[in-house]
């Protein structure tokens, strides 16, 4: 083979390789967290409403995952003790949050109910209440106090 034919030959080979790489760079999937499952919770509008006996959590729910998870416990600085409740006031010991959804934990809904309360909280101050999930584990929410 001559010198010539050679860098013919190396020249389509670099033609059909950056004709391969192109066409695959063009090809790329960045998957979402609906597509390959999981769970992804972010809480929202949080907010602590402080009542006679202790105080209630209030918070959206977000959740992006394509599989839900479920709350199994709560728990805070400021409280002996952390409920979860039903719309009713009684207590229940799981709150589901389906994938793909907007749970909204509020008044005449599950939400979660902080008792014993270790100091008087202030209008406008912060109090990290921190939620337990089965399978996400535990998630802090940021919340105001009212």
């Amino acid at each position: 083979m001559t010198h010539a034919r050679r860098q013919r030959v190396t020249r389509a080979r670099v033609v059909v390789f950056a004709a391969v790489v192109g066409l695959l760079a063009g090809c790329v999937n960045y998957p979402k967290i609906t597509d390959i499952g999981g769970t992804r919770i972010r809480p929202e509008h949080a907010r602590l409403v402080r009542q006679a006996d202790g105080a209630a959590l209030y918070v959206d729910l977000h959740s992006t995952g394509k599989f839900g998870d479920v709350i199994v416990g709560a728990g805070a600085p400021v409280a002996r003790q952390a409920r979860l409740v039903d719309e009713t006031g009684a207590e229940v010991k799981r709150i589901e949050v389906p994938g793909i959804a907007v749970v909204a934990l509020q008044p005449g809904s599950p939400h979660v109910q902080l008792s014993g309360l270790t100091r008087p909280l202030a209008t406008g101050e912060t109090v990290v209440v921190t939620l337990t999930f089965e399978k996400t584990g535990h998630l802090g929410v940021v919340s105001v106090v009212e």
